[in-house]
């Protein structure tokens, strides 16, 4: 006969039933609980901020605090883990190409400047320049390029809370570009352009103070031929000399000696019109990586890319070269220039006033007053065969002096005097209405100019399209121009200054 069991006896019961189980646990053996492996991890990072780049303390504080910059604002390229690297390359900044200018007295006479080149001369002079941080690096001129990064690799030891910094090191990475007019002295046909790079550690701390701390710096492009021609292929389009593309050393060696030359090439047949221009585009940019110690490597995210540019064209003074394309030239006239002032003059009140320039017209637009694409010029070479360009230019502009109306010459201007025609005869904007027939009938103004000052402007102009390797890229034949300059590269600008 079953009795009923109270409430207070079902509490005990449990009590009793939770005691002994608790003596049960007490007695068994003790079961060590493994704590959490910490993983190792390498970490990659650009510093673009010039600010930052000057204060690498500041870097420094966030590491050890956070271990991270995520509170600067900037994050990782790379990251090694576990044997594996993955990449995330930097974001580039949708600009633009910047302009540069050159003053037309470095023509002087039309001649070929003693010093064509003016290269960035020294580190100095490329870190004095703000524009060495922007993703394009700074342009100074067609045939000189000069770029500057910070790279951090960080060397962390991760648990499943926190990571925490154990070395980390801080490269500035200088990249200087030099452009050349002339072949390769080994092989003429063939097209060059040498870059310095300067590395140097300026940080370390950690594990990146290790005697075996290494550091390796390959300098790669990838090339693409503008328009093929015979059994070229685009990886001979630009590509790394061997022996003169990558350094792999010692942190303490890079200390002691930062600087490393790379030469790229593109190949290319002797400069002829049967095949053209031959153009070569080419995409440079470093690869690093960084390695504490044997177990562990940080193959780091490329470097900001750079853009080099190779021809052959036959009728340039030297045939074959190397730019740097990712700039729009200038030429500069300056009003106070004794030798073209006048002509300066001319082109600046013309562009300032178009509609009381002449011939009339009322809508008139004179172009090549600024870099942008809708704003700038584009040249015709006449040693190309475009002579009919050049002479329905040239005629439609004396015509327009010839023509009932014309102004007399200004009270100032010096005697003899010339029909000075803007835009030029050698673009193909010039008089000639060669772009949309008909829409630009008169877009193009003349004044009578001072002799001298007339000769002077136009043979400056074209020792300047001579030197710095501006090509005519048949504006009028569309499938040859957007084969040849699909991005609008070859055009040019006419800045006047006081």
């Amino acid at each position: 006969m079953s009795r009923r069991r109270s409430g207070r006896w079902k509490a005990g019961g449990a009590l009793a039933v939770l005691a002994s189980l608790c003596m049960i646990a007490s007695s068994l053996p003790a079961q060590a609980v493994e704590p959490r492996a910490e993983t190792r991890r390498l970490v990659g990072y650009v510093v673009s901020d010039p600010e930052l780049a000057k204060h690498p303390e500041k870097i420094v504080t966030a590491l050890q605090r956070d271990g991270s910059l995520d509170a600067l604002g900037i994050k990782p390229v790379s990251r090694s883990e576990g044997g594996k690297t993955v990449l995330s390359p930097p974001p580039l900044q949708a600009v633009d190409d910047p302009p540069y200018v050159v003053d037309s007295a470095a023509f002087d006479r039309g001649a070929k400047p003693v010093e064509p080149y003016q290269y960035v001369q020294t580190p100095a002079e490329c870190w004095g320049n703000t524009s060495v941080f922007h993703d394009a690096g700074w342009i100074k001129n067609r045939f000189s390029y000069c770029q500057l990064k910070m790279n951090w690799a960080v060397d962390l030891k991760c648990s499943i809370l926190r990571c925490r910094p154990i070395g980390y090191l801080a490269v500035f990475n200088t990249l200087i570009g030099y452009g050349k007019i002339g072949g390769d002295p080994a092989k003429p046909e063939r097209r060059f352009a040498d870059f310095q790079l300067l590395s140097e550690p300026i940080i370390t701390n950690g594990t990146f103070d290790k005697p075996t701390a290494r550091m390796k710096a390959t300098f790669k492009c990838a090339g693409e031929y503008r328009i093929k021609n015979g059994d070229l292929g685009n990886g001979d389009a630009c590509h790394p000399q061997a022996g003169r593309d990558s350094r792999e050393d010692l942190l303490s060696a890079w200390k002691a000696n930062p600087q490393t030359w790379f030469t790229l090439q593109s190949e290319g047949y002797p400069a002829s019109p049967q095949y053209g221009e031959q153009l070569a585009q080419g995409v440079f940019h470093t690869e690093y990586e960084f390695a504490p110690d044997a177990d562990i490597t940080l193959n780091f995210a490329k470097s900001f890319e750079g853009g080099v540019r190779f021809d052959s064209a036959d009728y340039l003074w030297d045939k074959q070269g190397s730019i740097f394309d990712r700039a729009v030239p200038g030429l500069a006239f300056s009003k106070s220039d004794p030798k073209v002032g006048r002509h300066a003059k001319f082109v600046e009140e013309s562009r300032a006033n178009p509609g009381a320039t002449w011939p009339a017209k009322a809508d008139k637009k004179l172009l090549g007053g600024s870099p942008a694409h809708a704003d700038s010029l584009h040249r015709v070479a006449r040693a190309k065969g475009h002579d009919i360009v050049l002479d329905r230019n040239r005629d439609t502009s004396e015509a327009a002096c010839k023509a009932a109306g014309m102004p007399a010459p200004l009270p100032d201007e010096p005697s003899p005097v010339d029909c000075d025609e803007y835009a030029y005869a050698s673009t193909y904007e010039g008089a000639g209405d060669w772009l949309d027939p008909g829409k630009h009938t008169n877009d193009f103004a003349v004044r009578w100019v001072n002799h001298d000052h007339n000769t002077e402007a136009g043979r400056r102009l074209y020792s300047w399209y001579q030197t710095h390797r501006i090509l005519d890229v048949e504006l009028l034949v569309p499938e040859r121009h957007d084969a040849l300059d699909p991005h609008d590269q070859e055009r040019f600008f006419i800045p006047i200054t006081p």
